[in-house]
């Protein structure tokens, strides 16, 4: 008969603390929702700065979208700023 495993971690293995980061939602403008159609367009810009919350950013995103709310299911392009770290080389010079 085979034996049961015993539920949980195995004995010795460590904690893992892992860090918590806030999503934000994008809502339309006419009501208020956060529910939205699939996003069906996407573009992308290299450009810095300060986003309006005070982070740096490196590229701002658009997706376009459509309010499932709304009855008129007006077009809207959702925009979100990310900040990405420049690509480092793997393979290194002369490699």
């Amino acid at each position: 008969m085979p034996r049961k495993k015993k539920p949980g971690r195995p004995a010795g293995s460590r904690n893992v603390s892992a860090d918590h980061a806030e999503g934000k939602l994008t809502r339309c403008k006419q009501c208020g929702s956060t529910e939205r159609e699939p996003y069906y367009k996407m573009t992308e810009q290299e450009h810095g700065g300060i986003d309006p919350d005070g982070q740096p950013y490196t590229h701002i995103v658009r997706r376009w979208t459509r309010c499932r709310s709304c009855p008129d299911r007006p077009v809207r392009i959702d925009r979100f700023y990310e900040n990405r770290q420049p690509a480092t080389d793997a393979g290194g010079e002369g490699s």
